[in-house]
């Protein structure tokens, strides 16, 4: 008997090390962000018009180690990273304070995508462990296997039967996944400020590319803004 799995989806994961000084950066840059809502149970700095911090020299360390494992995570899919440039679009702190928290069983973040991006990228730069937070990715709607009717007849949870991924936050933890997944956060009831930050990342051929751009994003530095004036 063979079994294949097709069209798999593929989520990266990556425990980083920041040293002492670039890790302390960080906290301070977000915490100097939560000190202006620090009346709120949780905050995304997209939302806030905080969503820049890619250009900060606080997180330049981060910026590489986000290329890095990017590309790791791409050659998976077996692309030839060579040929390829990506961009942070937009990258931004979530902070959620459960001290602030004022509804029992409240989520973190809804259910959402960012069909503005191609991939996008978590890292937890400070959170308790086993104190809830988790991330849940969500199969698309449209998985053939989420109209077959399983539920009333498992025995047992394995891979082939899942829709959801759970995945408890972990300092210094790096996620990638694609953009187009829904996902959310649940409930974080830690004692520490879950502290992550959000990377909204663009797939685009190099700026000289050669040869065949026709199903290509091409470089934003090929592109010619219109105007009406």
């Amino acid at each position: 008997m063979t079994l294949d799995y097709w069209f798999p989806t593929i989520v990266y994961t990556e425990v980083l090390e920041p040293t002492p000084d670039i890790l302390q950066s960080m906290l301070s840059h977000v915490d100097k962000f939560h000190s202006e809502h620090s009346t709120e149970y949780s905050v995304t700095g997209d939302t806030v018009n905080h969503y820049q911090i890619a250009q900060s020299p606080n997180f330049s360390w981060l910026n590489k180690e986000v290329a890095k494992y990017s590309h790791k995570y791409l050659e998976e899919y077996g692309l030839n990273v060579d040929k390829i440039d990506l961009y942070v679009q937009k990258a931004w702190p979530v902070v959620c304070d459960p001290s602030n928290r004022r509804y029992k069983d409240s989520t973190v973040i809804e259910p959402h995508q960012h069909l503005n991006a191609h991939l996008s990228a978590v890292y937890y730069l400070q959170t308790d462990t086993d104190a809830g937070g988790e991330l849940t990715l969500h199969a698309s709607p449209t998985h053939p296997m989420r109209y077959v009717p399983f539920a009333p007849f498992l025995k047992e949870v394995r891979l082939t039967n899942l829709d959801t991924a759970h995945y408890s936050p972990i300092p210094n933890q790096l996620i990638l996944f694609p953009s187009s997944l829904e996902h959310e956060v649940s409930e974080y009831y830690g004692n520490l400020k879950r502290y992550s930050i959000t990377y909204d990342i663009i797939l685009t051929g190099k700026e000289d590319q050669d040869g065949d751009n026709e199903m290509c994003i091409i470089n934003p530095k090929n592109w010619k803004v219109l105007t009406n004036v």
